[in-house]
Order: structure tokens, then C-alpha cells, then sequence
């Protein structure tokens, strides 16, 4: 059954027990994983279950902008109702709404909080044999060289192309926002993409210089679900190479490759991992210095 906006709002008033609505089903576990760290009293719910209002962002606007009422009827209202929307491509098109009681992140979606180096340092210890005191400078170095002189380039350049398409309504993109990263990302269907988006390479550089945007601006304008899923696809075949690089040397060797003992390398894999196991993962972990600005919206909460 779902809720009345009113009568829900109110109940949440009277329990002293703030009220954060997402934008759907994929969201609710991040931001309740981030209530239960901070031991806080909270709800969170899909704006879909509330009657009157559809999933998305568009949801969670209309239903903030309706609460509006309530934060006028008494200033304390604030402290017990909290929207949270993406940033997604509205802010390059001078879109980003402005009302109390909504939050909206900095990146273009929350799963591009879990594509940090912190993270791919937690990661390693659960594929391989090795801690994370072996996980160095120079073993990040060596696994992060080719994403970002590569797949992020590419992601980058696919991720203006659908901005382009986003934000000009005449323009009609190779890629939309809407399109599945499984899809697109696929082996047998990138190549042809990638051709196509590279040779307007110079049209989506004026694009991006246009709308102050560079390379370091990837997670503000790269789709969430495409970053996590370039990120972990990447990452199942590099740390799969961490042994031969421990043998030859070019990352942190490990004691038993320092003896000799080679097939007990400790940056061995554990076992045969496909790239959803490597996303799932990742999106366990928690980068705090990513995520503090959400976890302080939410201490204003009562």
C-alpha cells in the first residue's frame, strides 16, 4: 500500500523519525547503509511509494516542491524531511532546482561515490592472497595507468556525447544517458561506437569547453552505472596480471616471488571472478571522505 504524502509526513513528525525519499529501488540500500553507520532513526523510501508521484528525479522535485507548505507552517519540519536527487546532466542545463529540504549530490549519480582509489585498495585484499600494506604506490600506479589513459578516456568522450545529446535539443547523439552500459561498453559493439564518437573528438572538446568541463570532471558527468561498470570490467582483467607483474617486477613483490617460490605468489587470484562479482564488491565499500557531505545533510536531521 502506498503511502499518503500527508498523513506520512505527519506520522513521521510525531515519531520523531525524519523521512528520506529516493529516487527509486537502486538507491535505498547506499543511503540506508549510510543511516545504520551514523546509528540514526531514519526511513528511507523510493518516491514511487508514495501515491501521486512517479520514480525518478523528477518524482522526488515533485514531491519536495509540494512539501514546501510544511517547511513554511513551522521551521522545525525541516529537520524530518530530506529528498535526494542526482546531479545528473540538469546542471548543465542550468536546471539544478532550488528548494529546502532537498539534497542533490555533487557526482552524477551515487554509484560514481564508490570509484575511489580507497576502495580499489579494500578491493584487492578480497580477490587476491595479499593485505593492504602490499597495495603500495606502486602496485596503484601500475593498475591504475591504462584506465586512465584509456577506458576513462573513452568513457569521458562517450559520457560528453550524451551530455551533448542531453543538454542540446537539436542534437542527436551516438549515446544517450538512457542507454544500458552493458551495451554499449560490449566488446562487439564499443569499437563501433568509439569510431564514430572520436571523429567528432574535436566538436565534443569545444562541447566540453563550452560547459568548463575537463578530463578531472568524469564522475560529474559520467552516468553512474557507466563508471562503476567500466571501472569493474577494467579491474577483472588487471588484477588477474597482478602475478605475471609480481614475477617480472613492476609491482611490490611478494616474499615468495623474492625466494623463487613463484606459484605461491601472494598476488595470486583466489579463484575465477567475472566482472558483476568485482562491481558487487565494490559497491560494499564505504569511501567516507567521498560521502561526508550526505552523511552532514543528514546530521541536521532530527
Amino acid at each position: 500500500m502506498k503511502h499518503d504524502l500527508e498523513e506520512w509526513i505527519t506520522e513521521a513528525i510525531m515519531a520523531d523519525t525524519p523521512v528520506i525519499i529516493v529516487e527509486g529501488h537502486d538507491d535505498i540500500q547506499f543511503y540506508e547503509r549510510l543511516i545504520i553507520d551514523m546509528e540514526k532513526d531514519a526511513v528511507v523510501e523510493a518516491v514511487e511509494n508514495i501515491e501521486g508521484y512517479n520514480e525518478g528525479s523528477d518524482g522526488v522535485i515533485n514531491c519536495i516542491k509540494d512539501l514546501q507548505q510544511k517547511f513554511d507552517e513551522r521551521d522545525e519540519n525541516k529537520k524530518y524531511i530530506l529528498g535526494i536527487i542526482d546531479r545528473d546532466a540538469r546542471f548543465y542545463r542550468n536546471e539544478i532546482p532550488d528548494y529546502l529540504g532537498l539534497l542533490i549530490l555533487k557526482f552524477y549519480s551515487f554509484e560514481s561515490h564508490f570509484i575511489t582509489q580507497r576502495n580499489l585498495i579494500e578491493l584487492i585484499p578480497n580477490l587476491t592472497y595479499v593485505s593492504n600494506r602490499h597495495v603500495d604506490v606502486k602496485t596503484i600506479n601500475y593498475i591504475e595507468d591504462e584506465l586512465y589513459k584509456r577506458d576513462f578516456v573513452d568513457l569521458y568522450y562517450f559520457s560528453l556525447e550524451a551530455l551533448k545529446n542531453s543538454c542540446e535539443r537539436e542534437y542527436t547523439g551516438i549515446v544517450s544517458y538512457s542507454d544500458e552500459a552493458g551495451s554499449i561498453f560490449s566488446e562487439g559493439y564499443k569499437p563501433i561506437l568509439s569510431e564514430k564518437i572520436y571523429a567528432k573528438k574535436n566538436e565534443l572538446d569545444e562541447f566540453a569547453i563550452s560547459k568548463g568541463i575537463t578530463y578531472g570532471d568524469l564522475k560529474y558527468i559520467a552516468k553512474g552505472k557507466w563508471i562503476l561498470h567500466v571501472f569493474s570490467k577494467y579491474l577483472t582483467s588487471k588484477i588477474k596480471q597482478l602475478k605475471d607483474a609480481c614475477e617480472n617486477n613492476d609491482i611490490n613483490k611478494c616474499n615468495f616471488c623474492l625466494t623463487g617460490v613463484n606459484h605461491k605468489c601472494l598476488w595470486k587470484v583466489k579463484g575465477n571472478f567475472q566482472h558483476g562479482h568485482v562491481s558487487n564488491i565494490i559497491t560494499n565499500y564505504i569511501d567516507e571522505t567521498e560521502i561526508k557531505y550526505i552523511k552532514d545533510r543528514f546530521k541536521l536531521l532530527a
